[in-house]
């Protein structure tokens, strides 16, 4: 997350990502700071579980549910590139998010790609980064905390749910 360092980071919550293929739960671990018991600022961006971005700030419940107290201003992207990307083929991806004041991400095994990118960034210009990137290559991209499960804008960049 822009502006924040890893050694604030002080724990890590398991938070519901969804049902895998044989429909049993399925969980990822997020990095965050607690603000108070329950109360966690997200501090790296999670690939799998959609609705938040680093900088918002959650209420995590009992068995990984969670609800989002307060925005941190970021969008989320993932990209689930068919084979891993090398190095140099990341360096425009990474320098045009740059250019918004956005990171890009990935885990050493480079299956997926998760963007963090401000909101302030602006809609057009973040797809524009993330078409010129993936259009070429065939790889597919999603928003992660644009939508809600029905498809439906969450118009948390329009509120002053941010800070």
């Amino acid at each position: 997350m822009p502006g924040v360092t890893v050694e604030e980071v002080t724990e890590q919550v398991r938070l519901l990502a969804g049902l895998g293929a044989g429909g049993q739960l399925v969980y990822e671990t997020v990095l965050v700071r607690t603000i108070e018991p329950g109360l966690h600022l997200v501090m790296g961006t999670p690939a799998f579980v959609e609705g938040i971005a680093a900088g918002d700030q959650i209420r995590v419940h009992a068995g990984g549910g969670f609800e989002v107290v307060r925005r941190g201003g970021n969008i989320c992207l993932l990209v689930v590139p068919d084979a891993a990307p090398g190095s140099d083929d990341l360096s425009p991806l990474r320098d045009a998010f740059e250019e918004l004041g956005g990171i890009v991400e990935l885990p050493p095994d480079r299956r997926f790609i998760v963007i963090t990118v401000p909101a302030a960034a602006g809609f057009d210009a973040v797809e524009a980064a993330i078409d010129a990137w993936t259009g070429p290559r065939g790889h597919h991209w999603e928003y992660g905390n644009v939508y809600d499960t029905d498809g439906n804008p969450l118009n948390w960049w329009l509120s002053d749910q941010t800070h």
